[in-house]
């Protein structure tokens, strides 16, 4: 007797709720309402976000992959903490990204482009209050220069370590020192944009996220992020 076959569910059934799942929780943990160390059960975010546990089961799934979360056997998800290491893997990875788009930037951006870029690259100085501010104008450059590197996935790669960045600020980093020399530092990797030198694009964002990890693991090692390990 053949072994009968369940029904497939259609992406119109659940792959929306999934991608909601997913963002929500995402933006929870991003955010700080999840704080690192947090026990994720999937029945409360169920209830929480009022949908079934199956899309919850699996944005916690993408969530870990993506290294938001622990998974303790036996005992379920963990908001994941942040480490000095995880900071130097984001940072490290973002230089290898952002190096490459700033070069390749370099050989693509048009007049348009580079215009765009001089008016993304001010970082306002913000209070720690409206930090947001700051960290939204930096994202916003950042994406940009991807952007102008025409590679979708290079730029969904660099959303997702940006998010993570995101994240570390909202644990309790100042914005302070990340904002001192920002902007001169956005405007001499678009100079070398606009001079098609994708050799000092790439060097001048390389060294641009070196400064900001950096200044990331020193305020982790003073303590001055809310929750580390």
């Amino acid at each position: 007797m053949p072994k009968a076959r369940s029904r497939p569910v259609r992406p119109s059934e659940e792959g929306p709720h999934v991608e909601r799942a997913y963002r929500n929780l995402k933006a929870g943990i991003v955010e700080g309402r999840y704080r690192p160390g947090a026990p994720l059960s999937e029945v409360s975010l169920a209830g929480e976000h009022g949908m079934s546990r199956t899309p919850i089961r699996e944005g916690l799934a993408r969530l870990w992959q993506e290294g938001y979360l622990e998974r303790v056997l036996g005992h379920g998800y963990f908001v994941s903490r942040v480490t000095v290491q995880q900071i130097h893997d984001t940072f490290d990875v973002r230089r290898l990204l952002e190096g490459a788009a700033a070069s390749r930037a370099a050989e693509l951006a048009n007049d348009d482009d580079v215009e765009r870029l001089r008016r993304l690259a001010a970082v306002p100085i913000a209070s720690h209050q409206d930090y947001r501010l700051a960290e939204s104008a930096n994202v916003q450059f950042h994406l940009a220069i991807a952007k102008c590197a025409r590679n979708d996935l290079a730029l969904e790669l660099i959303e997702r370590c940006l998010a993570q960045v995101d994240r570390f600020m909202l644990l309790g980093v100042s914005f302070g020192p990340f904002q001192q020399g920002a902007t001169r530092a956005h405007l001499e990797i678009v100079d070398a944009i606009a001079r098609h030198d994708p050799v000092t694009a790439r060097t001048r964002m390389e060294e641009h996220l070196d400064c900001g990890s950096r200044l990331m693991k020193e305020a982790l090692m003073r303590g001055h992020l809310a929750v580390s390990m």
